[in-house]
């Protein structure tokens, strides 16, 4: 046995999944071709941000790609940048923010790789005014199972470019993309916060907010709710607003751009044994404090510690104990805002109040097949692992949000019922065709897929 197929644990960074697999880290594509056709199946990771088992192997060998993550090409000029897919999305931020560009589009976390954004198709705090990032990829590169490389775009192959956005990986290997960066005069933001005093409320401005942001790409919004407040004023939240500064947002002697910049890369913390501190008692008193501490206000602020809060606590999964944490977050259209109170009511009447609640506007999806965005809310819930015992506890909601109209989002998903996924995602099948097409012999796969049968 080589030190190539001596097995290791990999998790999601929930830590609720786990699998024991052989990695291999190619850095060039004779290394990549040669990896691929040495193995039975094949699951592509990037950075392993995925909360559950998407990036986890059913069978087979793990790609992991974080190695091949250089800058190709840049134009200064137009802002289309060339770059591989093992780019860190914050370490790339760090480097075009004070040249004067920045991503259309920043998902929660800006530790995830371009890979990782492309087979995710991810959203951001924006998505009713700037839409997937999917949407400003301007061509890809897949490498299939045969060791051919195909260039994809919305011009040429549309198909297999939308069954890649939001594939979740099984298409193939996204080795490059080209992306469309936006012109960005400084590396802040503006930010105001709000309060409001029950679910009616948070809706109500949020609302409000989703007008302007269809009109206005740059206006990032989440609202952060409490699940523990009784009565009605359960789902009152603090709803954040964030749009990037200008020059003359800048109080005088503030330079464009922040420095030190904090590391993009993620730190590994033990969990803590047994439950961890995530406990009834101490959520309540968390958001009790979030809520009381999250008065009006206005202030500047880093980019990215603007939009992705959660990137300093790198601690977050750990504090769940051993068996970890799941985030549950699903989409719903935007008349069907009966169904946020029924899952909040059911998780509270379950005594599974969330650690966190995270409530957004989501405009328009794509033609992405598995794309998860769709006109109307999103809701993202953070759960202790331990309480969701077989892994159907939630199967209450999974039926809510399907005869809503609405879905789960695979790249975070832990326990859905797969027997709803072909209602959660009418073009499944449409994507299968495609997705048979790029891969016939069926050499990429997942846990993921595994569970959800997405290739049947």
């Amino acid at each position: 046995m080589t030190d190539d197929d001596t097995s290791i644990s990999l998790s999601g960074w929930g830590r609720s999944a786990n699998r024991r697999t052989i990695v291999r880290r190619p850095t060039t594509d004779e290394e990549l071709v040669d990896a691929i056709g040495s193995a039975g199946q094949v699951t592509v990771r990037g950075a392993g941000c995925s909360y559950g088992d998407a990036a986890l192997p059913e069978q087979g060998i793990v790609l992991d790609l974080t190695a091949r993550n250089r800058v190709l090409s840049f134009n200064h000029l137009n802002g289309v940048i060339v770059l591989e897919a093992g780019v860190v999305l914050g370490d790339l931020l760090n480097q075009v923010l004070p040249l004067g560009w920045t991503l259309p589009v920043l998902p929660g976390s800006a530790r995830i790789t371009v890979g990782g954004a492309l087979a995710s198709d991810v959203h951001g705090k924006n998505h009713p005014g700037a839409g997937s990032f999917g949407q400003h990829v301007l061509w890809l590169s897949l490498l299939d199972a045969e060791g051919s490389v195909t260039e994809l775009s919305a011009g040429h192959d549309p198909d297999g470019f939308w069954a890649t956005l939001g594939g979740m990986g099984l298409t193939g290997v996204i080795l490059k993309a080209a992306i469309q960066l936006q012109p960005a005069e400084t590396g802040w933001a503006k930010q105001r916060r709000r309060r409001t005093r029950s679910l009616d409320d948070t809706i109500a401005v949020l609302r409000e907010l989703a007008v302007r942001q269809e009109t206005d790409p740059n206006l990032h919004v989440v609202a952060w709710l409490d699940t523990h407040a009784p009565g009605t004023r359960l789902g009152r939240g603090v709803i954040d607003e964030s749009h990037p500064a200008q020059l003359g947002d800048l109080p005088k002697g503030v330079p464009p751009d922040p420095d030190p910049r904090r590391s993009t890369r993620r730190r590994p913390v033990r969990s803590l044994p047994g439950p961890g501190v995530v406990l009834a008692p101490t959520i309540a008193a968390a958001s009790m404090a979030r809520w009381h501490l999250g008065g009006p206000r206005d202030r500047l602020l880093p980019l990215l510690s603007a939009l992705c809060p959660l990137d300093r606590a790198d601690a977050w999964p750990a504090a769940f104990g051993r068996r970890g944490m799941v985030q549950y977050q699903f989409a719903i259209p935007s008349e069907a805002t009966a169904v946020l109170r029924r899952v909040l009511a059911f998780l509270v009447g379950s005594r599974m109040s969330p650690a966190l609640t995270t409530l957004k506007n989501l405009g328009f999806g794509t033609a992405g097949p598995l794309s998860f965005p769709l006109h109307g809310w999103t809701l993202a819930a953070d759960l202790p692992a331990r309480w969701l015992g077989d892994g159907r506890t939630l199967r209450s909601i999974d039926a809510m949000v399907a005869e809503a109209g609405g879905r789960v989002y695979l790249a975070k998903d832990s326990t859905v019922d797969p027997a709803l996924i072909p209602d959660m995602y009418p073009r499944l099948k449409t994507w299968q065709r495609t997705r048979d097409r790029l891969d016939p012999d069926r050499r990429f796969g997942s846990a993921l897929a595994h569970r959800l049968n997405l290739l049947p």
